[in-house]
């Protein structure tokens, strides 16, 4: 059955073994076999309530239940819970007979009114060996201990008994000896004797060892609950009304109970009473900011608890708690001028008392037993009295840890701040978050630092706030928070006064100007660029310079000459300045810029940063750097596995940002390689942190597009990505190069790539791409020589470029050369070239198989090589990877050589809505193409068949479409390949 309690819970969850061992119990006194069970545990961890649990239990039964409770409240009262348990045998008029005790009746004339002198006289002397002759009501322990097992024993005679003696903590010596009795002499009589008593030091806690050694009991020490648990407890809550709090709440109410289930039910209370959690059509859900606090009934326990140990100890623990929930004894000692055998004495009282736990390795720590403690302690202070011993906390640790070196600065600073010492406690949150970010570990040096500006708010001191400033929007540009660092920007307009000199103001400027370039707001930044240069005047020194010229050269990275002045000044001023931060900025610019032309160059400068960066102790600049020179290694060799490791260090560096960059360079490599759902894994992973900056954005949307293309979904031009504001983006030629050229030749329109490979040339003019692969130094020459527009001069111009000699570039510059051979009659020098690109391009199966496709038709012509072979393998691999349209091609070539090649199935490859118009595998082809609108002659050029046969198919599937006419055939593709695009991309 459901019982549900004084407090409204319906379940006693957590006790599975203790309700096990009581109801164990009960059966046997039942079957007139005793046992004595003893309850220990602090407050609230559920003993009244496992006790109550038992005596349900034993009524449900039939048993006599017997209940009494010791009490702190007035005088002693000698054995009050015996009094009180024995006084339930009469208050229903069913007490048993006095006649059944005998002698023994007029001991417990003490404890048993009814039993008193004036009853005695009802009753014949009784002699003999059922009782003692001449009993006295104040007769020895023993006797009256005895007295009381008979009575017990006869009240649930033939049923069983149950004898509750709760709170044996407040009880006196007299109770506990008749308590030792009845346990060591119940064994043959039907009773459970259930005791429950606070756990800590104490006559109770010694005398339940004893019975426990001796076999003559069974101690039940009650723990703490668990998550579980405490989920459990609170969806039997009447109020909730659901099975489960969400996460958020639950947390919040594990972590403040500590497990302690009355204190978790105190604090469930108000939660629901105030709306936290509050109920709406999605069930209970967390609001923020509605913490009940903390519940009178718990502030009054733990209090009490507290006061229990005395006056020294309830100031030791206050002290204690204005430090926090984990706090140093050496610090506490030192605050309060506490000798080492004084402060240990308290403390180990405080432990056995459940109020303190030692945390941590060494002795030194200490933790209170959840949060509840605390907030009790600090509600007994008054603001004054906390800022004091916070203050006296404060100046200890100064004086224990000089210089407060690792984790004691944020520990100072908390304490400055609760001693209402704003400015100090900035200083430290500060200098925590300047060394977080000098070890490299932005993430980290964002929270100390947001705390250190928000306590400088008002603050008169303009320089400490511009230093605190400019330091935070460095952590905020490493950690990818863009956005929220350019929140900052309004900031410039208070600190930009006479206070603040102009190094400090030009320094905000440049880190604001950083800001807009990590967003892609390049004319922002620039504008911020030309503030600090103003602010600074012509007279500046170099070392006031170098920043705003170092930070101005990564701005306009996409003018490489003058960026790479710009950046070599910087280097040089940096250098004889001794600022390695901005000399290792410096040297990655120069590497960019030789990055984007595809130079070597790039390498050693990406060298020379590392070099600065090691030299001077600048984790996040070396990691910088090492991805820099991971990315020219892909670039160079296509081996990626520089790039997975720099991930993973950036990683345990919390280096959001440069994660952030790793993972989409990993994407469009993934890309390349064909790995579309590994590539879509992470740009989904990117796409939906709300840390993406809006350079990265445009990085992403490109990935996005690239892959699209790359899979043959011809509108991939609609994710181009577009600038912020309005700005172009230097990903756009990449997009088109890299992307849509590759996209029209998996549908066989030549004459799209090329255009679309020149589009992006002439891009790359005005805005260079960040990496050279946009087709110019490769792709578009073979394309060029295919069509004969292009001969030995122009790929003697393009292989003379150090970008051609990029893996993916060469992989096609070695395919061209192949086919110039191949036209001059070289044909072994020919297949020699050919055989050098397929080893090159082994990591990107498409293009590899796309090589093989265009020069097969020209060794073909020109009689070099084993295009049959080639032509084998492509068709084979874009007909298993869904790219029919080249796939036809490659069997129209083979069977041109006279070779016999097997049909293919359309079934797998035809959509099933067109199968089930009777859609041929040839119409399909033909309506993949008919989005562009081509005419007859463009059709049969691209699919090598004549254009008598494609106005057949074209006849056809208007008929099969049910299409008036060829332009609405024409639509009807085209929404067909809509549709396609979105079904991919929810799959």
């Amino acid at each position: 059955m459901q019982i549900v309690d004084s407090v409204g819970f319906a379940e006693l969850v957590g006790r599975d073994l203790e309700r096990r061992v009581l109801e164990e119990a009960l059966e046997e006194a039942r079957h007139g076999r005793g046992h004595t069970v003893l309850i220990t545990g602090e407050d609230g961890i559920g003993k009244s309530r496992l006790a109550l649990e038992a005596a349900r239990s034993g009524r449900h039964h039939g048993m006599r239940v017997l209940e009494g409770r010791a009490s702190p409240v007035g005088p002693t009262v000698a054995l009050r819970p015996l009094a009180e348990a024995l006084a339930c045998l009469f208050r229903d008029g069913q007490g048993p007979d006095g006649k059944v005790l005998g002698s023994y009746r007029a001991v417990l004339g003490g404890l048993v009114p009814e039993y008193g002198p004036a009853s005695e006289r009802e009753l014949p002397p009784a002699d003999g060996p059922d009782g003692p002759d001449d009993a006295e009501p104040d007769a020895s322990p023993v006797l009256l201990a005895e007295s009381v097992l008979r009575l017990v024993a006869a009240a649930g005679e033939g049923r069983g008994s149950l004898l509750v003696l709760e709170d044996l903590h407040d009880a006196e010596v007299g109770t506990l000896a008749v308590v030792e009795y009845l346990a060591d002499n119940l064994s043959r009589q039907g009773i459970v004797l259930l005791v429950t008593f606070r756990s800590g030091p104490g006559a109770p806690w010694d005398l339940a060892r004893a019975l426990t050694r001796r076999r003559s009991g069974t101690l039940l020490a009650l723990r703490r609950l668990n998550r579980a648990d405490v989920e459990r407890l609170a969806a039997a809550h009447p109020d909730t009304g659901v099975t489960a709090l969400p996460a958020e709440a639950l947390d919040q109410l594990y972590r403040d109970s500590g497990g302690n289930p009355f204190i978790a039910e105190e604090l469930l209370r108000p939660m629901v009473a105030t709306g936290q959690p509050a109920n709406g059509p999605r069930g209970h859900r967390p609001v923020p900011g509605t913490g009940p606090g903390i519940p009178l009934a718990v502030e009054h326990s733990i209090v009490q608890r507290v006061g229990r140990l005395g006056p020294q100890a309830h100031r030791l623990l206050s002290a204690a708690g204005v430090i926090g929930e984990r706090f140093p004894v050496s610090v506490l000692r030192h605050a309060l001028r506490m000798t080492e055998t004084e402060i240990f004495g308290y403390l180990r009282s405080a432990v056995a008392a459940d109020l303190l736990t030692a945390d941590g390795p060494t002795s030194d720590w200490y933790a209170f037993r959840g949060p509840m403690t605390v907030a009790a302690l600090l509600s007994r202070l008054t603001p004054a009295d906390r800022a004091a011993l916070a203050g006296q906390a404060a100046e200890a640790v100064g004086e224990l840890q000089p210089g407060l070196p690792g984790e004691w600065c944020l520990f100072g600073a908390a304490l400055k701040r609760s001693a209402d010492d704003r400015p100090g406690a900035a200083r430290l949150f500060a200098e925590a978050g300047r060394r977080a970010l000098t070890a490299g570990r932005a993430e980290a040096a964002v929270g100390p630092l947001t705390q250190a500006w928000e306590l400088l708010d008002g603050c008169d001191d303009t320089r400490l706030r511009a230093d605190v400033l400019a330091e935070l929007m460095s952590a905020l540009a490493a950690s990818g928070r863009t956005e929220r660092g350019l929140g900052l920007a309004a900031a410039l307009d208070e600190l930009g006064g006479p206070a603040v000199d102009a190094e400090r103001v030009a320094t905000l400027h440049t880190r604001l100007a950083w800001l807009y370039h990590a967003d892609g707001q390049r004319a922002e930044g620039l504008a911020h660029v030309e503030a600090a240069l103003t602010v600074l005047g012509p007279d500046a020194e170099d070392r006031q310079t170098a920043q705003v010229e170092a930070v101005w050269a990564r701005l306009i990275v996409d003018s490489p000459e003058r960026a790479k002045q710009l950046a070599t000044q910087a280097v040089g001023k940096a250098e004889r300045a001794g600022l390695p931060a901005l000399a290792c900025l410096a040297w990655q610019v120069r590497g960019l810029v030789a990055q984007q032309r595809g130079s070597r160059e790039a390498a050693l400068c990406f060298d020379r940063m590392q070099a600065v960066a090691d030299g001077h102790d600048l984790p996040l600049w070396r990691m910088r750097a090492m991805f820099h020179r991971a990315g020219q290694q892909w670039l160079v060799s296509g081996d990626r596995a520089a790039l997975v490791r720099v991930r993973r260090h950036a990683g345990h560096l919390g280096a959001t940002a440069l994660c952030t960059g790793v993972d989409l360079l990993l994407s469009l490599d993934h890309v390349l390689r064909g790995e579309y759902t590994t590539a879509d894994t992470l740009t989904e992973a990117e796409e939906g942190s709300a840390l993406l900056s809006g350079s990265d954005a445009r990085f992403l949307s490109a990935v996005r597009a690239i892959s699209a293309a790359h899979q043959g979904r011809r509108n991939a031009r609609e994710l181009v990505p577009v600038g912020v504001a309005a700005e172009p983006s230097p990903w756009t030629p990449l997009a088109r190069g890299l992307g849509e050229a590759v996209c029209a030749l998996l549908a066989e329109d030549r004459d799209r790539a090329r255009l679309d490979l020149a589009d992006a040339a002439a891009e790359e003019v005005t805005l260079p791409a960040p990496y050279p692969l946009a087709g110019q130094y490769g792709l578009a020459l073979l394309l060029d020589v295919l069509a004969e527009d292009a001969d030995w001069p122009c790929y003697h111009e393009v292989a003379g470029a150090e970008a051609s000699q990029l893996r993916w570039n060469q992989h096609f510059l070695l395919l061209a050369k192949a086919v110039l051979l191949g036209r001059d009659g070289r044909g072994a020098e020919a297949a020699a070239a050919r055989e050098e690109a397929a080893a090159l391009g082994e990591p990107y199966a498409m293009a590899a198989h796309l090589g093989l496709r265009l020069v097969a038709e020209a060794a073909c012509a020109d009689h070099w090589g084993e295009p049959v072979r080639w032509l084998r393998r492509a068709e084979e691999y874009f007909h298993q990877t869904g790219f029919p349209v080249v796939a036809r091609v490659c069997r129209t070539l083979l069977r041109r050589t006279g070779v016999v090649v097997p049909h293919r199935v359309a079934a797998g490859r035809v959509p099933q809505r067109l199968r089930f118009l009777g859609v041929t595998e040839r119409e399909y082809e033909v309506l993949l193409l008919m989005t562009d609108r081509p005419d007859n002659r463009s059709l049969a050029a691209r699919l090598f068949i004549s254009p008598r046969t494609v106005e057949k198919h074209v006849a056809s599937l208007i008929i099969k479409t049910d299409q008036p006419n060829r332009a609405a055939l024409n639509a009807y593709a085209a929404q067909m390949h809509r549709d396609d695009r979105i079904d991919q991309g929810e799959r």
